[in-house]
């Protein structure tokens, strides 16, 4: 028996001792964190001199989450597939696709036992230069010419307009999901078809800065930021004249979102940073987060809009956790946005809302966000229906004072009642040090039953009433998507490749007039592209830009 051979037969066992650990604690449903087993035990390979010591780490790490109450709350933060299910093989795919793997039992190991042991031996360079092999200059050129073929500003409609400065401002948004290294180097498994010259961060980052300062956007929204290349990112920016938000996503995630805007046209009206994760909730147990703003013009402060952005969970079999975050996104767009009540129902400034949604078009919660109506009460988690597993009448609990019209209660008492802006429910670590909710203030003639599941109908006043547990989702807000995601030819349009080329990342609006977009590639022209990153785009993502027509305002038209 060579040394190969006995290592796979460790491996099997320690794959079924770890699968007996977990059985032998009795528990029902397995759990685990966002990352991962594979990426564990990637993670404990590079501090390791051998395999079965990083196989022994992984295995080691598992036990002691189990025991440990303060990581075991980790390992409740994403539904693991069955231990069964966690051994990766990966799939024959052609040199010129993106690589992913296919998940296969345990027992198919010793079929596929090379695959494994290449897969998890060979540890990509992340820090080889492109100038070493001359990748740089002899690629870029025309990987850049035909990139840029594809990308092209065009108008919005069939109808040009014209914009007199004197009656409107053009507001210019590029939103990016530019890659976090430390996610690249987490999953070097979705390059390794690669040129790995073009993934190192000192590569990427030029390109990546390059085609946003080109865009000469007001207002420039990333996502996955990586915090500690934060300050050196910003110093081409700040010297244009950039001013910036950021918010990194929660606990122990290092990249975030940054939202970066031109003071020379814009200033702050108001502000909030959104965090998904709320302690106890089981569908908000994730970390993403999001990014409100509300801008004036510098030249015509009674001129006002909102610009939000985030970057939603990733998790394709999950829509439902999804369609819990869009709820507190478009909550706090709701305070946010907010003007006044009128007869025919409240008023709200103009918004943009863009970001990583993690979704394809025309699914449950895109629905939602462009029909602002969706009954989500016996649909399963993809918001489809199916005969077992469906969700019940509640998805966000009561306590959060939430709304099924996408409201803050509180919020909307006292608007109603003539009060102040009313107290958020929503547990925020960057404004509440502690990281714990503050105590509910709310009138002692109305109250919120925070102690059931069961549909609630709370009268506030003699016109008004809120909805709670009710299995159906409204919002007040007119969004329309920039893109049609699909070209003239009926073709479908990409902004990433997951498995296939398809569209995830949004621009959406609401009460603005678009005036032009940056056109995005076909599913067709996508596969005829270089695997990305490359030499002429930073990020496995593609860029989204559009511009709209805010028409300046008088504060009596507010």
């Amino acid at each position: 028996m060579n040394a190969t051979t006995r290592f796979l037969n460790k491996s099997n066992v320690f794959c079924r001792n770890i699968h007996s650990a977990l059985l032998h604690q009795e528990l029902k449903i397995v759990h685990m964190t966002e990352v991962p087993l594979k990426h564990i035990f990637i993670k404990n390979l590079r501090k390791s001199a051998s395999v079965p010591e990083a196989l022994y780490s992984t295995y080691a790490n598992i036990v002691d989450s189990i025991a440990s109450p303060g990581t075991h709350q980790e390992f409740n933060r994403t539904l693991m597939e069955p231990y069964l299910d966690l051994c990766y093989i990966p799939k024959e795919v052609p040199p010129s696709s993106t690589y992913d793997f296919a998940y296969e039992s345990c027992s198919s190991v010793e079929t596929s036992n090379e695959s494994i042991t290449s897969m998890f031996s060979q540890k990509m360079d992340f820090t080889r230069s492109a100038e070493q092999d001359g990748s740089f200059d002899n690629k870029r050129p025309k990987d850049l010419q035909r990139y840029k073929n594809m990308r092209k500003w065009k108008r919005f409609g069939k109808l040009k307009q014209t914009v007199d400065a004197n009656e409107a401002f053009v507001l210019k948004l590029m939103s990016f999901n530019i890659l976090a290294q430390s996610l690249l180097e987490l999953h070097p498994y979705l390059y390794k078809y690669h040129d790995t010259a073009a993934l190192p961060w000192r590569v990427r980052k030029p390109l990546i800065t390059e085609e946003i300062l080109q865009s000469e956007a007001n207002v420039i929204c990333l996502q996955e930021m990586q915090e500690d290349h934060l300050e050196d990112f910003l110093i081409p920016f700040k010297e244009q004249g950039y001013d910036y938000f950021y918010k990194k996503r929660t606990n122990d995630k290092d990249d975030g979102l940054l939202l970066m805007y031109r003071k020379e046209h814009l200033t702050i009206v108001d502000y909030t940073k959104v965090e998904m994760f709320q302690s106890g909730v089981e569908l908000l147990n994730r970390d993403n987060v999001g990014i409100i703003v509300k801008f004036a013009l510098k030249d015509s402060p009674e001129t006002q809009f909102v610009i939000a952005t985030t970057h939603l969970l990733y998790n394709p079999r999950r829509n439902d956790v999804r369609l819990g975050q869009v709820q507190i996104l478009l909550t706090e767009i709701e305070r946010i946005a907010f003007i006044e009540n009128t007869m025919t129902g409240p008023k709200y400034l103009p918004i943009i809302l863009c970001g990583d949604f993690n979704l394809e078009p025309h699914t449950g919660v895109y629905k939602f966000i462009t029909q602002g109506l969706f009954t989500y009460q016996n649909k399963g988690r993809n918001l489809e229906s199916q005969d077992y597993r469906y969700l019940s009448n509640m998805l966000l609990p009561p306590h959060l004072h939430i709304t099924d019209d996408c409201q803050h209660f509180n919020v909307l008492l006292e608007r109603l009642r003539g009060g102040g802006r009313g107290q958020v429910m929503l547990e925020n670590r960057e404004n509440d040090k502690n990281g714990h909710r503050s105590e509910e203030t709310v009138s002692e003639d109305v109250s919120v039953n925070t102690n059931t599941n069961q549909y609630q109908k709370i009268e506030i006043d003699e016109k008004s009433h809120v909805k709670f547990s009710s299995g159906t989702l409204t919002h007040p807000f007119k969004f329309r998507s920039v893109y049609k995601h699909k070209n003239r030819h009926g073709h479908p349009e990409a902004t990433t490749y997951q498995n296939n080329w398809i569209t995830v990342d949004y621009i959406f609006f609401s009460d603005i007039e678009p005036l032009g977009i940056l056109t995005l590639p076909t599913v067709d022209q996508c596969n005829d592209l270089p695997t990305i990153p490359n030499f002429a785009v930073g990020s496995d993502h593609l860029c989204l830009g559009a511009s709209f027509k805010v028409l300046k305002r008088k504060r009596s038209n507010l």
